[in-house]
């Protein structure tokens, strides 16, 4: 009889929606009876779903998995919980005959068609994996091996912009992307000041020593100049003397 074929699901069909990827699930088929059996699966929307395969033969107290995919989408649903898609699952005894067409035509006709309507439902996708602590990612990791930024940055405003480009680069974004940008930009600017201070600095230093160094060169040259002259009017006066 054809009510020896149970399908699972029976009412709902769910795919798990995620954007620009193939969303597969599965409708299993199992032949309860004692004489083989045949299926057959149609849908309202067959440009949007692929079924594989989408006629067969159940042999007794045999089962079928029926793979369904649907094609990637490029946009979300304008409401996830209503969605209009239908599946159609029909079965009947296949009483040797190979022509599904047939079969399934003179079944009809007969009214031994055993039919199944799913509908279609929206699952949201899995959530992403929680966030690493905050506490965690300065220590270096759960097991506490590694680095931590800390230690790698040798300024606050260093080791701040490190710790919020290294959230962007985990997918750890706060609800305002725009407040993220702006810090992190205001530490940029920061090290860039710092580096421009400390260089002025260091200019400004290496300047005071060359004239250090001119400077003891001039007054060098003086006092000899001084110790000469003196030294002449001595040997001067002892000649005279003499």
């Amino acid at each position: 009889m054809a009510d020896a074929m149970q399908i699972n699901p029976d009412k709902e069909l769910k795919f798990r929606f995620e954007l620009k990827k193939q969303i597969p699930t599965t409708i299993r088929l199992t032949n309860t009876g004692g004489e083989e059996m045949a299926f057959k699966v149609k849908t309202t929307a067959p440009k949007k779903y692929c079924v594989k395969p989408n006629t067969g033969l159940v042999a007794a107290g045999q089962s079928m998995v029926v793979h369904v995919i649907m094609q990637a989408q490029r946009e979300w649903p304008t409401d996830m919980s209503s969605c209009k898609d239908k599946f159609l699952v029909q079965s009947t005894l296949s009483g040797g005959v190979a022509d599904f067409t047939e079969l399934f035509a003179k079944g009809k006709e007969d009214g031994v068609i055993k039919e199944a309507k799913l509908r279609v439902s929206y699952v949201q996708p899995a959530p992403p994996p929680s966030p690493v602590a905050e506490d965690e990612e300065e220590k270096g990791g759960e097991d506490g091996e590694g680095p931590s930024l800390s230690r790698m940055y040798t300024s606050k405003p260093e080791f701040e912009a490190a710790k919020v480009e290294a959230k962007a680069a985990r997918g750890v974004m706060p609800e305002d992307t725009a407040t993220l940008q702006r810090e992190l930009e205001r530490m940029r600017n920061k090290n860039d000041s710092l580096a421009t201070d400390l260089n002025m600095a260091l200019g400004a230093n290496r300047a005071d020593m060359a004239n250090a160094a001119r400077g003891f060169s001039f007054l060098h040259l003086l006092i000899t100049a001084i110790l000469a002259f003196l030294a002449g009017l001595a040997f001067a006066k002892m000649k005279q003397t003499n």
